[in-house]
């Protein structure tokens, strides 16, 4: 089994591309964290001023690593001071494995 964990922000209209550049810095983060399948960061086609942070990981506690990382609060900090999103949800997915 593994976790998907995303994370959808709005960006504020004039903001998005800022906001992507800064959210971009997640990916290392992610590689960092040991139990990190994989960690994507992109805007959705159909509107540009929403972000998607993807990230799979192998285990609870995996995800619960990054979600308390010190990169991720401080790319997150970065973002809520520079007033880059409006809005930010989280929605957590388990995923069986087929053997």
């Amino acid at each position: 089994m593994s976790i998907i964990y995303r994370m959808t922000i709005r960006a504020r209209h004039d903001r998005s591309i800022r906001l992507g550049q800064c959210l971009a810095r997640l990916d290392e983060i992610g590689r960092d964290i040991p139990g990190c399948l994989r960690l994507r960061v992109f805007p959705l086609r159909s509107d540009p001023l929403i972000w998607q942070v993807e990230g799979q990981w192998r285990s609870v506690a995996a995800r619960e690593a990054f979600l308390g990382s010190e990169g991720l609060r401080l790319v997150l900090a970065q973002a809520i001071n520079e007033g880059l999103f409006t809005h930010l949800d989280c929605a957590v997915e388990l995923q069986q494995q087929v053997a």
